[in-house]
């Protein structure tokens, strides 16, 4: 009886095993403190948004939240990588996990009127000024994570299941990003804003227990014994750049990644304005409208796995994107709800064909002591060039744009049609140029 237990036990533990023991723990810890993260973000946009309710700065509140966090990924992330190129990648991201629960944590401070030390009759200013150097602290920590859990997987999957392993990811974050900010409103509006720190730090703290889990042997980097001092880093930061502008992959990646991140920072922008004002939808089913197509990346992520290992990683690469362009070509002229939403949902599966395509891209290319300088410079760039697109994105709707309405036989294009148009266009020339230069990788 007891063995016929164990056996069952063990056939239930098998189908719960996603590629092997060490991802699945690496999975799971990655995405419960995701769905952590998107609560945290969600109820504190909501928690500085009600408590400015009828301030005038309430709008620049909000985006100082995005800023702070997209700081460190310009300022820190370069030398970051320098960093998680030389230690052991598995011990940090063991470190950041328990610096990010105790920076949460911190905030209990402000929001909690603790009998020991309470800061919560703070004016309301300076507890901006704290929130946002705990997000500039957390972020920071994050530039070592991110990049030591991309790299560890050359470790931990063969390289035949890399490109599973980051469409598995992949696929997780959209459908965290979905649940996170579906639930946020409704646990903001019951329990309140120590409710989102609490699960945040909780999240962390479950993505160290479970990380910690992982059995894996690291080689010593050379570079562990040699001097850290300022001029070394410097010189290794020279060196990951040098490496990535003498790699024709890696110059085409980094190229792509950018144009196709610019082009979503001004698709981000004005999807509110699209959505209400060229599809006529309510502002209530905004929020629906916009987590909807996240079920496009879960379904683009389980098929990129089913044929990428027969046309190739870098096939699949090229041709999502030039598909994506083609398909916001499409929908940027729809004043329909229907035809929309399709079409930002076929957006997502081509996303989330690219993003499971550019790890295992990344990782074939470098050699496992650059892994880190070279995922953190390529957040580096895409993170300047989002903010670059969100900013000409909303300045020229509001200037240039803002007053153009075009009548071309049965369509009707505004300012808003015209940038995603554009969007559309970019991502196109991208996918064309990755073709250009990867087409041989195939």
């Amino acid at each position: 009886m007891l063995y016929r237990y164990q056996k069952l036990l063990a056939n239930y533990r098998h189908r719960f095993i996603l590629i092997n023991r060490n991802y699945t723990l690496l999975w799971l810890g990655s995405n419960i403190s995701l769905i952590g993260d998107i609560l945290f973000d969600t109820v504190l946009t909501l928690w500085i948004g009600t408590q400015l309710r009828n301030q005038s700065y309430a709008p620049l509140a909000i985006s100082g939240i995005a800023l702070a966090a997209a700081l460190p990924a310009l300022v820190v992330s370069p030398f970051a990588g320098v960093f998680v190129d030389r230690w052991q990648k598995h011990r940090t991201m063991r470190i950041m996990d328990m610096l990010r629960t105790v920076l949460v944590l911190s905030l209990l401070l402000i929001s909690v009127p603790l009998p020991f030390l309470s800061l919560s009759a703070l004016p309301f200013t300076l507890k901006l000024g704290v929130i946002y150097g705990v997000i500039v602290a957390l972020s920071s920590l994050s530039q070592f994570f991110n990049p030591s859990a991309k790299a560890i997987i050359r470790e931990i999957v063969p390289e035949e299941k890399r490109t599973r392993a980051f469409a598995l990811t992949l696929g997780a974050s959209m459908f965290a990003w979905a649940i996170g900010s579906s639930f946020a409103g409704i646990g903001y509006a019951i329990l309140g804003f120590s409710w989102a720190i609490v699960l945040n730090a909780a999240s962390f703290l479950c993505s160290w227990a479970l990380i910690r889990k992982i059995r894996i042997s690291e080689p010593v980097m050379e570079a562990n014994i040699q001097e850290a001092g300022l001029y070394r880093v410097f010189k290794d930061l020279q060196e990951g750049l040098r490496f990535i502008a003498g790699s024709l992959v890696l110059r085409t990646l980094l190229c792509t990644e950018s144009l196709f991140s610019f082009a979503l920072g001004m698709l981000n922008v004005l999807a509110f304005f699209f959505i209400t004002q060229n599809l006529h939808l309510p502002i209530s089913l905004f929020g629906l409208f916009c987590a909807a197509p996240s079920l496009g990346g879960i379904l683009g992520s389980w098929l990129v796995d089913r044929y990428a290992a027969k046309v190739g990683v870098a096939r699949v690469y090229y041709c999502a994107m030039i598909c994506a362009g083609i398909i916001m070509e499409v929908t940027a002229v729809q004043s329909h709800p229907l035809p929309a939403l399709i079409g930002f949902t076929l957006m997502n599966v081509a996303y989330s064909h690219t993003g499971s395509a550019l790890g295992p891209l990344v990782l074939k290319a470098t050699p496992e002591k650059m892994a880190g300088r070279v995922f953190s410079t390529i957040g580096t760039v895409t993170t300047v060039s989002s903010l670059l697109g969100t900013f000409l994105s909303g300045y020229l709707s509001s200037t240039l744009l803002h007053d153009i309405d075009i009548s071309l036989y049965a369509v009707r294009l505004n300012g808003v049609n015209i940038i995603d148009l554009c969007v559309g266009l970019i991502l196109f020339v991208s996918g064309v140029y990755a073709y250009w230069h990867l087409r041989k990788m195939s």
